[in-house]
Order: structure tokens, then C-alpha cells, then sequence
């Protein structure tokens, strides 16, 4: 396994770095792997319904997150004739969404990055990559080792 250091530069360290390229890199590594050993077995048999079920899972976690990324809508919204619009967020209201966003982000990407995990020693697994997110991105990171410090802090005064 390769450390935080070596990592850096070849993938995202942070939710908010993930783009659709990265997610996709997984996605085109996992996707044929199931899709063979699928065809490899009668679709009715155990072990082709389960290949066939998690290729499924993982094309939805894919489209899900590049979904996410990319702050999409699936289509356009209806508001009824007679229904008042929503009234406007709050600046508050727009940081926890961000929020609530990029932590959703980092949660299937580590969903992903297990999944992948199961094919470490295959050729094409990109370790140094496909790592698990511990944070949605740089100041949620500084929060985190502040309220550390803190706890420390309070610890030790004890």
C-alpha cells in the first residue's frame, strides 16, 4: 500500500477534488471484469446472478457519482400550476447542502474504492488512486485536526 505522501499527485484527496475521469477509471476497470465473469456463467446460476447483480451496482454507484459531480439535475423539474415556489435559501442553508453534497460524494466514492479494493492484485489497479476519502475537502480537514487539538487540550488540563 502506498502512503499519503505518495499519493498526492495521483489521485483525489479530497471530495471535492473527485471528477468523473477518476470515478469512470474504476468503472472501466470493474465493469468488463464483471461483465465476463457474468457471461462466464448461466444467468441463472448463483455466481452469474451475483456477477450480474454487483456489475449493476457498480454502473449506479459510477452514474451516481459523476451525476454528483457534475451537480446535474435527472431531468426537469414540474412545479404544479398553484404550487408557490420555494422560497429562497439561506446562505447557511447553501453551505450545509454544499456540505451534505460532498459528503454523499465522499461516501460512495469509498463505496467504490472497497468494491475496487477486492482487485488489488489485478493488473490495471491503480492503488495510489483509488484511495478511501477521510474528508469532503482542505478546511473540513483543518476543522477535524483543530477540534483534536482542542479535545487534547482539554484533556490534558484535566
Amino acid at each position: 500500500m502506498t502512503s499519503d505522501v505518495d499519493r498526492v499527485g495521483d489521485g483525489p484527496r479530497y471530495a471535492d477534488e473527485l471528477t468523473a475521469d477518476v470515478v469512470w477509471e474504476i468503472g472501466d476497470f470493474l465493469l468488463p471484469r464483471l461483465e465476463r465473469a457474468a457471461r462466464a456463467h448461466p444467468s441463472y446460476s448463483e455466481e452469474g446472478i451475483t456477477a450480474s447483480a454487483l456489475a449493476e451496482a457498480v454502473a449506479t454507484l459510477v452514474l451516481t457519482l459523476e451525476w454528483s459531480i457534475s451537480g446535474e439535475t435527472p431531468g426537469r423539474i414540474r412545479i404544479p400550476i398553484g404550487v408557490p415556489m420555494p422560497p429562497m435559501s439561506t446562505e447557511v442553508e447553501r453551505q450545509v447542502r454544499a456540505e451534505m453534497r460532498l459528503d454523499r460524494l465522499r461516501d460512495d466514492w469509498n463505496r467504490l474504492c472497497v468494491l475496487a479494493g477486492y482487485w488489488r492484485s489485478a493488473p490495471g489497479y491503480q492503488d495510489a488512486r483509488w484511495c478511501k476519502l477521510e474528508f469532503r475537502d482542505a478546511e473540513h480537514e483543518r476543522w477535524y485536526h483543530q477540534q483534536l487539538s482542542h479535545r487534547h487540550l482539554e484533556r490534558d488540563s484535566a
